[in-house]
């Protein structure tokens, strides 16, 4: 399995391209199209997958659908408009190459908020990718449609998670369940 993260936009929004054996998905898509496609050169992308839908999370959405010919997916909860070709909801499963992603539904940050988890048996370690739900030592804000008490109750989730999961966030470097659990363990 192959990872690859990009930086991108004014918010520093974090784009990532995961791939098996020549078949991807995209996890948000940011901003900068041109700085994103490059890094799916060589892989059949199946689908663009968000976590959310703020625009730090989606700027770059029409363009990677247009260049790639692909489709968009989000939580139903945060399907607005009709860039979003599909719904997914919590538990669903996608697949790519040899492997797949599960999506776990983490409202809070939005009503729809998913983080993907590519469990042990495809990844060692396994990983989480984790939109605005949850940063290295922080979370996502509330103040833009969230809600503070159904975050908390999504951070308790991620935290019941094995320790040596690997979180990949929408902003910021990577940190683990463990490392993350410290934290909230000392709030």
């Amino acid at each position: 399995m192959e990872f690859k993260k990009v930086v991108v936009g004014p918010l520093q929004s974090n784009v990532y391209i995961i791939s098996s054996k020549g078949e991807g998905v995209i996890i948000d898509a940011g901003a900068e199209a041109d700085k994103i496609l490059p890094f799916t050169e060589g892989i059949s992308i199946k689908y663009i997958l968000l976590t959310h839908n703020h625009f730090d999370h989606t700027d770059a959405l029409g363009e990677l659908k247009n260049k790639l010919r692909v489709k968009c997916g989000i939580h139903s909860l945060d399907k607005t408009t009709s860039l979003f070709d599909f719904e997914f909801s919590d538990k669903e499963k996608f697949n790519f190459g040899e492997a797949f992603l599960e999506v776990i539904h983490t409202p809070g940050h939005t009503p729809g908020g998913c983080c993907f988890l590519i469990p042990k048996v495809i990844q060692e370690p396994p990983l989480l990718i984790s939109g605005d739900t949850i940063f290295q030592c922080g979370y996502g804000r509330t103040d833009l449609g969230g809600s503070e008490v159904e975050l908390f109750k999504s951070i308790k989730n991620i935290m019941s998670m094995s320790p040596d999961i690997q979180v990949y966030p929408g902003h910021g470097p990577s940190t683990t369940i463990g490392e993350e659990q410290k934290f909230y363990s000392s709030m």
